[in-house]
């Protein structure tokens, strides 16, 4: 979107050209904290086409001019700027007559901020260098939040007109200003809440599998159970899966049927997997503190799209054949103890729409 103010009184937002500007609640930026860089495409969301800087300077009946509103990343903004003197007062002049131009961006649409009633976004400000027919920009790599409280939000005293005229070598007194605006993680609004924890003292926990006549098995082995008012099935890959290329023992955990994840909840699962020994802890000798009868511990979450969580590389094979008491009689035994399960819901975020006014 494009404005362009000629030798005329300004155009100024009709919704805004009337309310005292919120000096208190515009932050400061430090010379040292601003980036600035060159770029030849234009703006993407918003131009100001400037036709005389001076008049516009000299004839601002307020301290300030908001222009019209644009749209950008669904909501509504306006480009705002501020003649501020150099002890920070608005539109008043400084002893030695310096005044300042300084851009800022306002929400126009607060109304529409949602359930958290904030967004943050990063702003970027571009100014159009004629002879270099390129544009400056202008940021700080900070992120701006936005609310009813907080409408505005730029920079202080960014720059002095005299300067800023000679420096961009301004063609009969004529300049662009722009603006990006962009919406940091909007799908943060969205959240999730933790609704319940199921008991699991009313359940078979920790869940035993044995398995017999184990030298004569290969392939993948599965048993099913039910913990929490969910299906689940234990799969135990005896020469695992083929990413360890046969080396190592495989062991996953798959959700066949839970109503809290086909009502669209997700689980959040806490538990330890491990092959039950029936011997004392027995790690290898040397400095190595490594022991195969440890269990494993998991953090797993499930839902509709994403069932199967384990561990590919759960056991050497040469070191479930070497540790005493895991393979007994023939008999291997897996035991899956449950901490926890928490049902997660989504908290859908309120829909907003921009203000057609």
């Amino acid at each position: 979107m494009a404005t362009t103010i000629s030798n005329q009184t300004p155009k100024s937002n009709p919704a805004t050209a009337n309310e005292p500007a919120k000096v208190a609640e515009r932050e400061e930026t430090k010379d040292d904290e601003i980036a600035v860089t060159w770029r030849e495409e234009e703006p993407a969301h918003y131009i100001l086409q400037i036709q005389s800087l001076p008049f516009l300077l000299e004839n601002l009946s307020e301290p300030h001019v908001a222009f019209e509103a644009f749209a950008a990343c669904g909501y509504k903004w306006s480009l705002i700027l501020y003649r501020v003197s150099e002890n920070g007062d608005v539109y008043r002049e400084s002893e030695n007559g310096d005044v300042y131009l300084s851009p800022y961006l306002r929400i126009m649409d607060i109304q529409h901020l949602g359930h958290n009633g904030k967004i943050d976004a990063l702003i970027n400000f571009f100014v159009y260098h004629q002879e270099m027919n390129r544009y400056i920009t202008i940021q700080d790599g900070k992120v701006k939040r936005f609310s009813a409280n907080k409408q505005e939000s730029g920079f202080s005293r960014l720059m002095l007109p005299p300067k800023f005229i000679d420096r961009l070598n301004l063609k009969e007194n004529t300049c662009k200003f722009g603006v990006e605006v962009f919406v940091v993680n909007p799908e943060k609004e969205k959240g999730e809440c933790c609704c319940s924890i199921l008991d699991l003292h009313l359940e078979e926990n920790p869940v035993t599998w044995l398995i017999g006549n184990f030298s004569n098995l290969s392939g993948l082995k599965c048993f099913e159970f039910r913990m929490a008012n969910s299906k689940w099935e234990l799969q135990l890959y005896l020469r695992g899966v083929p990413e360890v290329k046969r080396k190592y023992l495989s062991i996953y955990l798959n959700l066949k049927h839970s109503k809290e994840v086909e009502s669209g909840n997700k689980l959040h699962v806490q538990l330890k997997l491990r092959i039950k020994s029936n011997s004392p802890s027995n790690p290898r000798g040397g400095e190595s503190k490594y022991d195969p009868t440890k269990p494993r511990t998991g953090n797993a979450w499930f839902s509709s799209s994403q069932r199967c969580w384990g561990f590919p590389y759960f056991m050497k094979l040469a070191d479930l054949k070497q540790t005493p008491g895991l393979i007994d009689n023939d008999h291997l035994t897996v035991e899956a103890e449950f901490s926890s399960i928490y049902v997660i819901q989504d908290l859908a975020p309120e829909p907003h729409a921009a203000n057609s006014d």
